[in-house]
């Protein structure tokens, strides 16, 4: 495969935006926006850009924003009702916690410029420190490398990258707000970069939450994730990414009103076959409905130009993911948004196994899901860091602290990542991400939230659409999955409970 030139260009540094004291001016072709304070934004031709201005505020949005309370309401209208409400920058927290979607959002007033972004970070900012001299943010940090001319930190290079780990880990992430460039750190979820002043501040969790039980959090999802469809079904064609497990039937459910809109579709990558329950269960699944399914091949690598171009698009890309994406790349239909189950972790307590145990970065990188880099040095010590700083913030707030590291580092570091590098292929929404959601399940008792017994997303689906459970959900392979759809449809073998 070679690209035409206006499809490189097309495809290079997709959906991001960079963000300094000047306009990339090599970019010819993306949008340009002044913002305050002599700061400049340049954005991909596919990233939405949205401005509103009341008097003296101005808000700059990036991506876009979804209200499930109003869903007739589009970006331009949600930034302008956050305008008319606000009388202090920190209103901003309150005003965004019930919105959805994948943003980046600027506010501006004579003195405070700030920036923040989605309650998972899945619109990925960096920023530089004091170690460099001008401020710039972006999508990634290779952006602001190249633009620098910054070479990458060696000692990173050689700590982590240059790890004999570091290849065979699959899926790694990055801990901490670490990046490979000195001087270049991740804005993670909770935070607000001050663009004045160059400092990052959390501003959540700042209070304990009231606990709420079960009942009323599934009644509290079902709506939101409802509304959060209906929002996005008015403004985009949608897809969904299905799966046999219980994030992707639980997002199904909530597209019930709009389901026969909705292409559907399972990925075979890695070493899935046919005979691999997320294929065979998404197959009968979405047919059983009357609804199409389609099936998406993707190849064992991705071939060289388009390697090239996704490397450039995110430093230390997965190969793995990478192949995933040219398989999208060849058959997704890429004028819709794909609707992905990713973060109800925070209905799950995905390491509740390790909560009474003292919290450590050696404990975070060994249920972090970081494969062979888990005993990696530098991987825990960033770990660490974050801990330092995000233990008071749950002590205050009695937030358990594996809550937050699901939410501040799973979510920001590995789901954010994987977004960012297949923004070359696809615009995502996550109906998980809103601060409101967010801390409507972690009010719920952990011992509600067992991720082999997920009472909530069972009550979730059992409201909006109960004949998806019909179907069984993760069945063991093989055999034993054949002896399985029996038992669960006789009601004896109601959760994913190993078999």
């Amino acid at each position: 495969m070679s690209f035409t030139e206006s499809e490189y260009t097309r495809l290079l540094y997709r959906r991001q935006f960079i963000l300094g004291p000047r306009f990339v001016e090599r970019y010819d072709t993306w949008k340009r926006h002044a913002v305050a304070d002599g700061l400049c934004v340049t954005a991909h031709p596919d990233l939405p850009v949205t401005v509103a201005e009341n008097g003296d505020r101005k808000l700059l949005l990036l991506g876009y924003l979804l209200d499930p309370y109003h869903p007739d309401l589009d970006n331009a209208a949600i930034l302008q009702g956050i305008l008319e409400e606000i009388v202090r920058p920190t209103d901003l927290f309150r005003l965004t916690e019930a919105l959805g979607g994948r943003w980046a959002l600027i506010y501006a007033d004579p003195d405070e410029t700030w920036l923040m972004n989605d309650p998972m970070g899945l619109r990925q900012v960096v920023h530089t420190t004091e170690a460099l001299p001008d401020l710039w943010c972006a999508s990634q940090p290779g952006m602001i490398a190249e633009e620098l001319g910054l070479d990458p930190d060696p000692e990173v290079m050689e700590r982590l990258v240059g790890a004999p780990e570091y290849r065979e880990a699959l899926e790694y992430w990055w801990p901490g707000d670490l990046s490979p460039y000195s001087g270049i750190k991740h804005l993670l979820p909770n935070r607000y970069l001050d663009l004045k002043r160059r400092s990052v501040h959390r501003f959540w969790p700042d209070r304990r939450p009231d606990r709420i039980g079960a009942e009323e959090c599934t009644r509290k999802y079902a709506s939101v994730l409802v509304g959060m469809i209906e929002s996005a079904s008015k403004r985009f064609d949608l897809a969904h990414t299905v799966t046999a497990g219980w994030d992707s039937r639980t997002i199904l459910s909530a597209c019930r009103g709009i389901s026969p809109k909705i292409f559907y579709f399972t990925m075979i990558y890695y070493n899935k076959t046919v005979k691999t329950p997320d294929i065979y269960v998404s197959r009968n699944l979405i047919t059983g409905l009357g609804l199409e399914h389609h099936l998406i091949t993707c190849p064992e690598s991705m071939g060289a130009d388009f390697a090239e171009i996704y490397r450039r698009n995110a430093p230390e890309a997965h190969e793995g993911w990478g192949a995933i994406a040219r398989g999208m790349y060849d058959h997704y239909p890429q004028d819709r948004v794909c609707i992905k189950g990713n973060g109800s972790g925070i209905l799950k307590c995905l390491y509740r196994r390790a909560w009474d145990q003292e919290c450590t970065g050696e404990l975070l990188a060994e249920i972090g899901d970081l494969g062979p880099m888990k005993s990696n040095r530098m991987t825990i010590e960033h770990l660490d860091r974050w801990l330092s700083e995000a233990r008071e913030a749950s002590a205050r707030s009695g937030v358990h602290i594996l809550d937050l590291f699901f939410q501040e580092q799973r979510m920001a570091r590995w789901q954010g990542a994987g977004q960012l590098e297949w923004d070359i292929v696809q615009e995502v929404l996550v109906p998980w991400n809103s601060r409101e959601l967010i801390a409507a399940g972690f009010s719920v008792e952990g011992r509600c939230r067992g991720s082999r017994h997920p009472l909530i997303e069972h009550g979730i689906i059992k409201a909006l659409w109960p004949e998806l459970l019909a179907v069984p959900i993760n069945p063991p392979p093989g055999i034993r999955g054949a002896i399985a759809a029996p038992l669960w449809r006789a009601g004896l073998w109601p959760f994913d409970r190993d078999f």
